[in-house]
C-alpha cells in the first residue's frame, strides 16, 4: 500500500467517523447528510474507476457496519460510483462555480438516495413513505449543501 492510499483511507475514516458521530444526530426532518458520499465523489475525481470502486465498497461496508444497515450502503455507493465515475471524472477537468458544483452534488446525492431507498423498499427496511420522501429530497439537498461548503473551503 502506498502512502497516498494510506492517507486516502485515513481521511475516509475521519469522514466516516464524523458522519457516524456527528452528522447522524444533525438531522433535518429525519434526513441526514452523507459525508462518505461526498468523500467518494471527491475520490472519483482523483482515482481511476477500479480504485474508486474499491474505496466505495470499503467505505460502504464500514458505513453499513457502523449504522447496522448491512449491504445497503455498500451496494448503493458502489453502484453510484460505477455509473457516475466517467461523468464525474469528465466534469472535474473543468473549473466550476458554486451553483454548478451544488447541482452536480445534488444529482449524485439524489441518485444515491434513490438507489438506497429502492433497495431498502426491496428488503422492506422502511415500510412507511413518511420516512422516504424527506430522505430523498431533504437528505439530497443537505448533502449537496454540505458538499458545496466543503468545496468552498477545500485546499488545492
Amino acid at each position: 500500500m502506498r502512502s497516498g492510499q494510506i492517507r486516502d483511507v485515513f481521511i475516509g475514516i475521519i469522514f466516516l467517523a464524523v458522519q457516524v458521530i456527528l452528522f447522524r444526530h444533525l438531522q433535518i426532518y429525519g434526513a441526514e447528510s452523507d459525508l462518505v458520499l461526498i468523500y467518494l465523489l471527491w475520490i472519483c475525481t482523483k482515482k481511476d474507476r477500479t480504485e474508486a470502486l474499491v474505496y466505495a465498497a470499503f467505505f460502504g461496508f464500514l458505513q453499513d457496519a457502523m449504522t447496522d444497515m448491512w449491504g445497503l450502503h455498500i451496494f448503493s455507493k458502489t453502484l453510484l460510483i460505477f455509473v457516475a465515475h466517467n461523468y464525474i471524472n469528465k466534469v472535474s477537468e473543468n473549473r466550476f462555480i458554486l451553483w454548478q458544483i451544488f447541482l452536480i452534488l445534488l444529482g449524485a446525492a439524489f441518485l444515491h438516495n434513490l438507489i438506497l431507498i429502492s433497495l431498502s423498499r426491496f428488503v422492506e427496511l422502511y415500510s412507511s413513505s413518511i420516512i422516504i420522501w424527506p430522505m430523498l429530497t431533504i437528505g439530497s439537498m443537505y448533502t449537496a449543501i454540505i458538499g458545496s461548503f466543503l468545496y468552498l473551503v477545500r485546499t488545492e
